[in-house]
């Protein structure tokens, strides 16, 4: 959940930025645009704030590519023009928002969360701005974030709120596509920690640099070390770091990670100075941990060292009564109006969903695009394509 601010202008960047927690990631160009596609696409409910002075041609070539390409979430232009009709077809249907200049960071805020929600703004709102917000909604951020009321997961946000101002280190287990990044998310809002929240997927790290890109290295430490480099480690000082596929990190990395994790200390590659990093640590893993050391795939002393402080996700076939809450919060977000028919939902209840929480979104897009605009709801039977309901 980030914001998106689309915008030449660098005095509203720097302003809007200055008065919130984290600040928004920015492009300044169409082709800037095109390339925060990929972050676009994985960001869980991305915002998009658009300036209406972005370019010559105006706000149609911003618009046409984002509605052509389907970005979720709500668009927001500001725009010093009070003549623009919020009420013309194009805006309306594309869920876009106006905000007008000049404007405080308040009426940002509330706009952000009449048309997104809470979660759209959420994690760019320090501690007092929170608060506010969510007594003025009269709501529980938690329950907004983590979707379903099954007892697993109200005892999941139960222990976010008391574990996230004191823990140092937390383990997060759950099957794949079961929400493990987003209970990760909710612990580093909880935390009360500063920027930075630092993300690494473990299984996207070549074994033979992940030494230096977990820990640095000074320049000339081996052969292609032409430059100096930080490090993970140290980029999450005084922040959260949270290292996904845990299992998939290199055996020597571990080893220095639990060295870390007990003394604070650690050496970049070729330099002759320890060097200190503070910061709470979330992993998380697709399988338990003891299983992962059993099968050599984690140090044993690294798993005594994380198994203190568990946070285990079910599958979703173990909590269908969730179901429902997670499809009419999926296709809200998407400003999708009709619901499964029947049929369709029975069949939906039925299947045991082995990719979860991500396999019924994408199920629920496909059914959502293919299915007849004329229609009343929505429904399998109308869909020509492959789905594993069929």
């Amino acid at each position: 959940m980030s914001l998106f601010l689309i915008t030449k202008d660098v005095r509203l960047r720097a302003t809007i930025n200055r008065q919130l927690r984290k600040g928004c990631y920015s492009a300044t160009s169409l082709d800037q645009i095109k390339k925060l596609r990929i972050n676009l696409a994985l960001d869980t409910y991305p915002v998009l704030l658009i300036d209406e002075k972005f370019s010559e041609q105006g706000l149609l070539p911003i618009l046409d590519y984002i509605v052509s390409t389907q970005v979720p979430g709500p668009k927001i232009i500001i725009t010093s023009k009070k003549g623009i009709n919020t009420k013309s077809p194009f805006v309306y249907d594309s869920g876009i928002g106006i905000l007008y200049k000049p404007f405080s960071i308040e009426q940002l805020i509330a706009l952000v969360v009449d048309i997104g929600g809470v979660p759209a703004i959420a994690p760019h709102l320090c501690d007092s701005q929170l608060s506010r917000i969510l007594d003025e909604y009269n709501t529980d951020w938690h329950a907004l974030t983590l979707i379903g009321q099954s007892k697993a997961l109200v005892k999941i946000r139960n222990i976010i709120k008391k574990i996230g101002p004191v823990f140092s280190s937390v383990h997060i287990n759950g099957e794949t596509g079961t929400g493990k990044e987003v209970v990760a998310s909710l612990l580093c809002q909880a935390s009360g920690c500063a920027d930075p929240y630092i993300i690494v997927n473990c299984s996207s790290i070549p074994e033979t640099l992940a030494d230096t890109y977990i820990f640095g290295n000074v320049k000339g430490a081996f052969t292609d070390a032409k430059i100096a480099r930080k490090g993970v480690v140290k980029s999450a000082d005084g922040g959260v770091l949270f290292l996904d596929e845990i299992e998939d990190l290199a055996k020597g990395v571990q080893g220095k990670l639990l060295r870390l994790l007990e003394t604070k200390q650690f050496r970049p590659i070729g330099s002759d100075f320890v060097e200190t990093s503070h910061f709470k640590l979330i992993t998380a893993s697709n399988q338990p941990l003891k299983e992962l050391s059993n099968t050599g795939k984690l140090r044993f002393d690294l798993l005594n060292r994380l198994n203190r402080l568990v946070i285990h996700i079910p599958p979703l076939r173990e909590r269908k009564e969730d179901i429902p809450l997670l499809i009419d919060h999926y296709l809200k977000e998407h400003g999708e109006e009709r619901r499964p028919d029947e049929p369709t939902m029975a069949k939906i209840m039925e299947y045991q969903w082995p990719g979860n929480t991500r396999e019924l979104f994408k199920e629920l897009e496909q059914l959502s695009v293919f299915a007849s605009h004329s229609a009343q709801s929505l429904s399998y039977r109308e869909i020509l394509t492959e789905s594993v309901l069929k």
